[in-house]
C-alpha cells in the first residue's frame, strides 16, 4: 500500500534533518573529488595545459589572416636626395597610405620552414602633387628555409605530446592526493569522535557507580575516601567530554572545509573496518609506477629538455644559412583598375648566411655548458630512480604487514572493552579498587585509539600506493576519467 505523499515528506525531513546522517571515508573521498577547492584548482591546472597543448597543435595547421594600414596620414619634412648629384635637399611631405594583406601562412615541421600565400594591396596619395599610385600584388608565394639552425617545430614535435600525457598524470595523481588529504582530515576527526563517545560513555558509567557507591557509603560498606576518587573520576571525565567536543568541532570544521561543505550537523563518521584482503607485490608497483606514473614522464622531459638546450647550442654556433624565395605577380598604376592590368613577374630567391670569426669562445663555452648539464640531468634522473623505487619498496612493504596490525589492534580493542566490563562489574560489586577501575578505561581507550591509528595507517599507505601507480588494487583496474569533461 502506498503512503500518502505528506508522509513520506515527513519521512524525508526527518531523516535529513532530525536523524543523523552516516558519512563513510569512500563517501569523503567523492564529495572531496567533485567538490573541494583542490580538486577545481587540480582541473584548472589540467585546463591550462589542455590550451596549452591545443595552441600547439593549432600552430601545425594553416592559419588565415587579414593586416593593413589604413588612415596612415604624413604630413612632416623629409630628406629626399637628388641621385644626379648627390645633394641632399628637405622638402614638404603630404600624404596618406593604406594597404591590405590577406595570407595564408602554414609551417612546415618536416622542413622548418614556413610557407606563405598572400595577396596586397596598396594605395599612396600625395596631395602636393595630386598623384595617387596603386601597388598590387594579386599573388605572391613566400617560402623561408633555414638551412642550418636549431628546429624548434621538431623539438616541439617530441616534447609537447609528452607534457601534455604528464598533464593527464599529474591531474590523476592530484586527485589521489586529493584522497590522502582526506583520509587524513577523515580520521583526525573519527578519532576526535571516538574520543568523545568514550569520555562521554565513561561519564555515564562513573555517574552510575557514584550513584551506588554513595548509598554503599550510607550503609558504611566503602569510605568516604573511596568516594571522593571516584567523584575526581568524574570531574576528569567531564573536562576530557569538554576537551574532545573542542577537538572534535575543530576537526569536523578542518575535514567538512577541505570538503566545501558548510552544513554538516548531525553527520556521523563511521569507520572503515572492513578491509581489503590483498598482498601486493613491490615488483609489480615498480613497473606500474614507471609505465603509469608522471614520474616517468618528468624525468624523460628533463632529458629531453637538457637534449635540446645542446641542440639549439650546436645550432647557433658556426656558420648560419638561411634560404630565402618569392614568387609571384605584381603591377603598379594610377588607377585601381590599372594596379591589375598587365601584372610583371615578381620573384625574388636569395641566401643569407652569418658566419662569427672570432667570439673569444663563446660558441665552445656554450656548448659545453649544454653538454654538462645534460649529463648532470643523466645523473639526477639515475638518482632519482632510486629515490623512487626505494619509496615504492618501502610503502609496499609497510602496507603488506599493515594488515596485521589492524587485525592485532582490533583484537587488542575487542580484548579491552571486555576487560571494561569486567572490572565494572567488578568494582560493582566491591571487588576492585577506583585506581584498578580507571586503568581499565585508560587501557580501553587508548586500544580504541591505537585501532582507529592503525586503520588510518592502512589506508593512507593503500591511497599512496595508488597515487604511486595510478592503479586500483581493490576494483583491478586502471585509474582513469573523462578529461573531455573537464575541459567542457
Amino acid at each position: 500500500m502506498k503512503k500518502p505523499i505528506f508522509t513520506l515528506l515527513f519521512l524525508f525531513f526527518v531523516s535529513s534533518v532530525g536523524a543523523q546522517r552516516l558519512l563513510s571515508l569512500s563517501e569523503a573521498i567523492e564529495i572531496a573529488k567533485r567538490e573541494s577547492y583542490a580538486s577545481k584548482a587540480a582541473a584548472l591546472s589540467f585546463m591550462s595545459s589542455y590550451w596549452s597543448y591545443r595552441q600547439y597543435r593549432a600552430g601545425w595547421l594553416p592559419s588565415l589572416a587579414l593586416s593593413g594600414t589604413l588612415m596612415n596620414y604624413d604630413r612632416s619634412i623629409v630628406e629626399a636626395r637628388d641621385y644626379e648629384t648627390g645633394r641632399v635637399s628637405y622638402v614638404d611631405n603630404n600624404s596618406l597610405y593604406n594597404s591590405v594583406r590577406v595570407s595564408v601562412n602554414q609551417n612546415l615541421p618536416w622542413a622548418d620552414g614556413t610557407l606563405s600565400l598572400r595577396s596586397d594591396l596598396s594605395r599612396f596619395d600625395q596631395f602636393d602633387y595630386d598623384q595617387t599610385t596603386y601597388n598590387s600584388t594579386p599573388l605572391l608565394l613566400y617560402y623561408n628555409q633555414p638551412l642550418r639552425r636549431y628546429s624548434s617545430m621538431q623539438w616541439n614535435k617530441r616534447i609537447q605530446p609528452l607534457q601534455f600525457e604528464r598533464a593527464k598524470r599529474n591531474y590523476l595523481e592530484n586527485l589521489q592526493n586529493i584522497t590522502i588529504n582526506v583520509t587524513g582530515y577523515y580520521f583526525a576527526a573519527l578519532s576526535a569522535q571516538s574520543n568523545l563517545k568514550q569520555s562521554l560513555a565513561k561519564h555515564k558509567d562513573l555517574g552510575t557507580l557514584y550513584a551506588k557507591t554513595s548509598k554503599k557509603m550510607e550503609l558504611g560498606l566503602v569510605t568516604k575516601g573511596e568516594l571522593l576518587q571516584l567523584e575526581l573520576s568524574m570531574l576528569n571525565a567531564e573536562m576530557s567530554i569538554s576537551n574532545n567536543r573542542l577537538t572534535l568541532d575543530n576537526a569536523l570544521f578542518r575535514l567538512f572545509s577541505y570538503l566545501n561543505i558548510a552544513d554538516y550537523k548531525n553527520i556521523e563518521l563511521v569507520a572503515p573496518t572492513t578491509l581489503p584482503q590483498i598482498t601486493i607485490s613491490s615488483d609489480e608497483v615498480v613497473a606500474r609506477s614507471y609505465k603509469n606514473s608522471a614520474h616517468t614522464l618528468a624525468r624523460e622531459l628533463n632529458l629531453l629538455a637538457a637534449r635540446q638546450n645542446l641542440e639549439w647550442a650546436k645550432a647557433n654556433t658556426g656558420l648560419q644559412v638561411s634560404l630565402q624565395a618569392q614568387i609571384g605577380l605584381t603591377q603598379s598604376a594610377g588607377s585601381f583598375k590599372g594596379a591589375y592590368n598587365k601584372l610583371k613577374d615578381n620573384e625574388i630567391i636569395g641566401i643569407t648566411f652569418s658566419l662569427p670569426i672570432y667570439d673569444w669562445g663563446l660558441g665552445g663555452g656554450k656548448k659545453r655548458v649544454a653538454k654538462a648539464q645534460l649529463e648532470l640531468a643523466g645523473i639526477e634522473a639515475q638518482q632519482d630512480d632510486i629515490e623512487f623505487e626505494q619509496e615504492i619498496r618501502t610503502t609496499v612493504m609497510y602496507f603488506n604487514n599493515q594488515a596485521e596490525q589492524c587485525r592485532i589492534s582490533r583484537r587488542a580493542l575487542e580484548v579491552a572493552e571486555e576487560t571494561y566490563l569486567m572490572a565494572y562489574k567488578r568494582y560493582e560489586n566491591g571487588a576492585m579498587t577506583v585506581t584498578d577501575f580507571n586503568t581499565a578505561n585508560n587501557e580501553l581507550e587508548s586500544a580504541q585509539a591505537q585501532y582507529l591509528s592503525q586503520l588510518n595507517t592502512f589506508w593512507a599507505y593503500y591511497y599512496t600506493i595508488q597515487r604511486l601507480t595510478l592503479y586500483d588494487y581493490i576494483r583491478g583496474c586502471d585509474i582513469d576519467c573523462d578529461f573531455d569533461k573537464i575541459v567542457k
